[in-house]
């Protein structure tokens, strides 16, 4: 159980470590005349992360035949998952913000960091999705493959 724990730790914590990261080194909305800001990616990230950690946990409490299998699918989604959040906050911190005009008033977002979050968010719950199955196909082709007929 202990282990179980340790991958469903490592699962959440990737996620909510990568919407802190997130939020805090994501430049602000500035727009108008005047340049006010609007720390825009902080204010939304965090529902990318909680949709994130819903998918998982969903994932996570679902049973599988063997312990065996409910092992491997906790190891696949919590690995899974840890990388997905983990490019996708480095790709953030590549990322440069989009500057345009409207009238007068120059406006800067920085849309790729609006959108990758949500699309961790995607990723996570596809693989959250598939992978138990590919770990449960994996086990299966391993069984076979030791079959004597």
């Amino acid at each position: 159980m202990q282990r179980n724990l340790a991958w469903v730790a490592l699962a959440l914590g990737s996620i909510w470590l990568a919407v802190a990261i997130i939020s805090l080194t994501s430049p602000d909305l500035v727009y108008g005349a005047e340049r006010d800001t609007f720390p825009l990616i902080p204010a939304v990230t965090w529902m990318s992360g909680a949709a994130a950690s819903s998918y998982v946990l969903r994932a996570l409490v679902t049973r599988h035949p063997t312990r065996e299998d409910q092992q491997h699918a906790w190891v696949g989604i919590a690995l899974s998952t840890a990388v997905i959040w983990a490019l996708v906050t480095l790709v953030i911190l590549l990322l440069p913000t989009f500057d345009f005009t409207v009238t007068d008033d120059p406006i800067s977002i920085p849309l790729g960091h609006l959108v990758a979050p949500a699309a961790a968010a995607v990723a996570s719950g596809i693989a959250a999705q598939y992978v138990p199955l590919l770990t449960d196909a994996a086990a299966d082709s391993d069984e076979d493959e030791f079959e004597v007929e």
